[in-house]
């Protein structure tokens, strides 16, 4: 009798271990979803501000037209804020690191669930960062020669009355007066050298984007197919 009060007393306690690990399980994964849909909703934001920012970028790039007397530099200036305006996206790793540091993994019981959050950790560290710091060197490259070809005084001049923006063309005589005020000290020569340099430096930045834009679709259809398969597999929908 002694003997089977123990043995019932240590199915209970193992019973009453699993429950609570199910529970830790599936509060980790309701977790996991507030986490991916949040990533979901600040990425697709994000795709949406850099394609703003691209077509700044293109408007910027069409307005550079050699010969100098070509170029139009007050639809340069209209669009450069914006061209060259950043937006970074870092995804939520709340849940994840709370799964590797406390061990968590080890409580999902869905194989598949867990293989596809670590290649969701792995495609963030991995591809999403490699990829942006490859796109921030171009940034780097283009912002270090817009200092040689722009004026940073009619830039800031523009964006303190516009902000992110676009001037309208109505604002042209204005920019037409803040450039004659802030001339570069070029002779022509030089400044078209820069113009070509700063030019092809803004279209390789532009070309290099479609790395990240591939890493981004890749990115959102991940996000996508890991909280179908939480749902379906939790029955948390």
């Amino acid at each position: 009798m002694l003997f089977l009060a123990v043995f019932a007393g240590f199915l209970a306690e193992n019973q009453r271990e699993h429950y609570i690990e199910h529970q830790r399980e599936k509060q980790y994964m309701l977790t996991m979803l507030e986490d991916l849909k949040s990533d979901t909703t600040q990425l697709s934001f994000a795709m949406q501000y850099w394609a703003a920012i691209n077509n700044s970028i293109d408007s910027v790039t069409e307005s550079l037209v050699l010969p100098l007397s070509f170029t139009d530099f007050r639809k340069a200036y209209r669009h450069l804020n914006n061209a060259l305006n950043f937006y970074s996206f870092a995804y939520n790793d709340r849940t994840i690191a709370q799964l590797k540091n406390a061990g968590g993994f080890r409580l999902v019981r869905k194989n598949n669930v867990a293989s596809k959050i670590i290649a969701y950790d792995q495609f963030n560290n991995n591809e999403i960062r490699n990829i942006s710091k490859q796109y921030n060197k171009f940034y780097e490259n283009v912002v270090e020669l817009r200092n040689k070809v722009f004026s940073q005084a009619v830039i800031n001049k523009i964006f303190t009355r516009y902000e992110y923006i676009d001037p309208p063309i109505s604002a042209n005589t204005w920019i037409d007066s803040l450039v004659l005020k802030n001339k570069p000290p070029f002779t022509n020569e030089i400044q078209t050298e820069l113009v070509f340099e700063f030019k092809n430096a803004l279209l390789a930045l532009r070309k290099d984007f479609s790395n990240m834009d591939w890493a981004n679709n890749t990115l959102l259809k991940l996000q996508d197919e890991l909280i179908k398969q939480i749902e379906e597999e939790y029955h948390l929908k």
